[in-house]
């Protein structure tokens, strides 16, 4: 492996442990998809940045600010370390966080048709489990990208894994087009 390559996996996987104070273990899945065409760090930081809630992106973006710079810049030595926010701060103090507000990719559960559609595909390819499998994972992800990359992780079939992370990597460039 080269020395700008082995810098480039570095500074991955130091934006994939900021991710994850936000996004939890799907952050690996989200930056590697992230990374897939090579795209410059800091385009990856963007990408990454539109699947992490609205409250803990500046965080996100600010943690990872030093990951992205220029090779030669100094990466971040911990971005655990460096305090990213999960929630967005409360208004009154004691007050329950607020909750997200649906934007662009976001999994709309108010809204399930997205949801039922995935689910009756997988349930013709995988019998109940596939219903399921997008019931559960639907409840665990925020976005469609990551409901589309946590649903490709679980599959084994080799066409179904690639066509949901050709619609994770369609939502990630249209989202990525609008802003």
């Amino acid at each position: 492996m080269s020395a700008d390559a082995d810098h480039r996996k570095h500074r991955l996987r130091a934006m994939t442990a900021a991710a994850a104070a936000s996004l939890g273990p799907i952050a690996s899945l989200i930056v590697d998809q992230a990374a897939a065409d090579d795209a410059p760090l800091d385009e990856v930081r963007r990408r990454v940045a539109a699947q992490v809630d609205e409250g803990a992106r500046a965080a996100f973006l600010q943690v990872t600010k030093s990951i992205a710079a220029a090779p030669g810049a100094p990466a971040a030595a911990s971005p655990a370390a460096a305090n990213p926010i999960s929630r967005p701060p409360s208004a009154t103090p004691g007050a329950p966080p607020a909750a997200p507000q649906p934007g662009p990719g976001t999994v709309d559960r108010s809204d399930p048709q997205l949801i039922q559609a995935l689910a009756n595909e997988l349930s013709k390819q995988m019998g109940a489990a596939g219903e399921t499998l997008v019931r559960e994972a639907a409840r665990r992800c925020r976005t469609k990208t990551q409901l589309y990359v946590r649903l490709a992780s679980a599959v084994t079939d080799p066409e179904l894994k690639a066509l949901l992370m050709h619609r994770a990597a369609t939502d990630i460039s249209s989202r990525a087009g609008a802003g």
